[in-house]
């Protein structure tokens, strides 16, 4: 955890600091919907909300962005509501094309930050990866369509175990 944080701050410093060496500077919020379900589990899914902060730097073609969201994720298993509410933490590699569109993977950490009772959750945090594209709608605007894939299981229910995956559709507005 102490390494996560150390990561996260000299990120958000290089983000600061390269304003003079990169095309342009993104700082901004973005608010959306998830479409959550549980993996290797036989489970429906939830419709929840997405929202939160980004900070990116774009070089050219290239982009870097990372993200602290707050998203709602689980399911329904066995009749039962499994609801779960964690905090992210994207950051994503972009790859900009056709001036307006973007192509978007990277790594997400995950942290627990509320659970339904019926679970007993002993994992608080986890890594998973995310891949998607973007929409650049001037230069204020974008709109991200993203598939998150867990990488371990993080549900443990009954005594069977699955890994979160979720659809999420968002869109964003840019100060900077």
């Amino acid at each position: 955890m102490k390494h996560l944080i150390t990561f996260l701050a000299f990120g958000f410093f290089f983000f600061s600091v390269t304003n003079s060496n990169s095309q342009s500077l993104n700082l901004g919020i973005k608010a959306g919907i998830n479409y959550a379900s549980i993996s290797g589990l036989e489970s429906d899914s939830r419709l929840g909300l997405t929202g939160g902060a980004f900070v990116g730097a774009r070089f050219n073609a290239f982009a870097v962005q990372a993200e602290v969201l707050f998203s709602q994720q689980g399911g329904e298993f066995n009749e039962k509501d499994v609801e779960m509410d964690y905090a992210l933490v994207p950051v994503m590699l972009k790859l900009h094309f056709l001036r307006i569109f973007n192509i978007q993977a990277g790594p997400q950490f995950s942290f627990l930050v509320n659970e339904s009772d019926l679970l007993n959750s002993e994992k608080t945090s986890s890594i998973s990866g995310a891949a998607g594209i973007g929409l650049n709608l001037g230069s204020k605007f974008i709109i991200d369509a993203r598939y998150n894939f867990g990488f371990s299981d993080t549900y443990t229910f009954n005594g069977a175990q699955g890994k979160d995956e979720f659809i999420s559709v968002s869109i964003g507005y840019s100060f900077l």
